[in-house]
């Protein structure tokens, strides 16, 4: 199949199927629900040499007109996993995924350390010592629905969690492809359509403009690092089991985007890597990276590093009321960024996309 072809044919399979469960479900079966019907906002279709793959992103409270986005990486390895080596999970003929979690040894024993509410959320597991989370093998249909991909390297963690992701090599038909995305979501009960997602809150959790997809604007191209702070600090405090929000901190020459005080005591320094904008002299400047995973990196660096000094945590203590002592080092990118596997391993940052956090603030 062309790219070309797979583009056709997903653009006319879930604009269909998407705009019909909104049209429907959330009316006539309201009361049947478990919760607020949530939707995915964009259609990610990457290419590479040998695989096509679709992943739907983005968490709406409403069905709209899927954007889309067209891109290429070097392999499907490195699209889901990174790294080379052996995998935790090898995948032959068709593949499915659903409501589970893949994750390296290492990847799950931290999961319950630094991120308490995935718990909720892990379903099946599929758990190995490889060093690679997947190895895909032509002719295959894997599909990846409600999926959270956990990988590590060296002292490097990375949290993706898909709405829904399918990955197919080049070498299938349009015709079966559809008929294959057909089949799956007729299989599926009635009340939980493939590409949604019903979550137990309440309403009103779900309101701010927050709840969106860093891909798409929703005010987040014009926001400030402030004003993203001021509308995502619930959904930050839940996701990572905190109690406190310090929001760029002066700290002498450094200036972290913001501290997270957990409920353990334990203290979490973030870099924003995304779209907002950083206000100089009273003007904006949206924030643009041509390597934002070692930039990040370099910078959460020379945080960690600050509070190495006894007299730079007592100024922080008096200022902000703060002991940081060994924090965790935490970069936030946006949902489609593609990590390379060199620049993975040699971060030592966690680095977890906007969507996976909002997914964790579901979870909690």
């Amino acid at each position: 199949m062309k790219p070309t072809e797979f583009v056709k044919v997903n653009g006319q399979f879930w604009g269909d199927h998407l705009r019909s469960v909104s049209e429907h479900l959330p009316t006539s079966h309201r009361n049947e629900l478990t919760g607020p019907l949530l939707f995915p906002r964009m259609m990610v279709l990457t290419e590479t040499p040998d695989w096509n793959i679709l992943e739907l992103v983005g968490v709406s409270r409403e069905y709209r007109s899927l954007e889309v986005r067209r891109q290429k990486v070097q392999s499907v390895e490195e699209y889901f996993g990174l790294g080379t080596g052996s995998p935790v999970v090898k995948l032959s003929g068709e593949n499915l995924f659903k409501d589970a979690t893949i994750a390296t040894e290492t990847g799950r024993r931290e999961l319950d350390g630094r991120f308490p509410s995935a718990v909720t959320m892990l379903g099946q597991e599929f758990v190995g010592a490889g060093d690679q989370l997947l190895q895909f093998a032509p002719g295959n249909y894997s599909t990846f629905d409600r999926t959270l991909l956990v990988h590590t390297a060296n002292e490097s963690i990375r949290l993706h969690w898909t709405f829904f992701a399918i990955a197919i090599h080049r070498s299938e038909p349009a015709d079966k492809y559809l008929t294959f995305l057909q089949n799956y979501s007729a299989a599926r009960p009635h009340l939980d359509p493939i590409g949604t997602l019903s979550v137990p809150a309440d309403a009103a959790d779900l309101k701010s403009d927050a709840f969106a997809s860093t891909y798409l604007a929703h005010g987040l191209q014009d926001a400030t690092v402030d004003q993203f702070l001021d509308a995502n600090e619930s959904i930050l405090l839940s996701a990572f089991d905190a109690t406190r929000l310090i929001r760029q901190p002066f700290l002498d020459d450094l200036q972290p985007d913001f501290i997270l005080e957990r409920a353990d005591g334990s203290h979490i320094i973030g870099d924003l890597k995304l779209p907002v904008a950083d206000t100089t002299n009273g003007k904006k400047r949206r924030r643009a990276f041509k390597a934002p995973v070692p930039e990040g990196a370099a910078q959460l660096a020379r945080y960690a590093e600050y509070f190495d000094s006894a007299e730079n945590r007592a100024f922080a203590q008096t200022k902000y009321g703060v002991e940081v002592s060994d924090p965790r080092k935490l970069l936030i990118i946006p949902t489609q960024e593609t990590v390379a596997a060199g620049e993975f391993a040699d971060a030592g940052v966690e680095i977890v996309d906007y969507d996976t956090i909002l997914r964790l603030h579901l979870a909690s």
